[in-house]
């Protein structure tokens, strides 16, 4: 019984260790900064086209960058007409295909 539990541990934690690899190819000096960047810049362009728009320009929305085209959206809006235009305005910038809306009217 005692072998057994001993197999079944030492296994788990082979495939433990095993799924901590890096196996997206080998890292290039630059790659790491670009993809900083790149994130950065995504969510540098919704903050500037949330100023941009009449309805958000005022609201305190915080931007989070979730992935390369994905952003997180939240805060406190006033009214759900400004919620909904910022998910809006945020969805139409270049180079994002999802927006995660945790805004919360209040």
């Amino acid at each position: 019984m005692l072998v057994e539990r001993i197999r079944v541990l030492v296994f788990s934690l082979a495939l433990v260790l095993g799924g901590c690899g890096w196996d997206g190819g080998p890292l290039i000096e630059g790659d790491i900064g670009t993809v900083v960047d790149d994130t950065a810049e995504l969510s540098v362009k919704v903050k500037k086209a949330l100023r941009n728009s009449p309805e958000t320009a005022t609201s305190q929305i915080k931007v989070t960058t979730v992935s390369s085209d994905s952003v997180k959206l939240s805060g406190f809006v006033s009214n759900s007409a400004i919620m909904n235009e910022a998910e809006r305005v945020a969805s139409q910038v270049s180079g994002v295909r999802f927006v995660v809306n945790s805004l919360i009217v209040r």
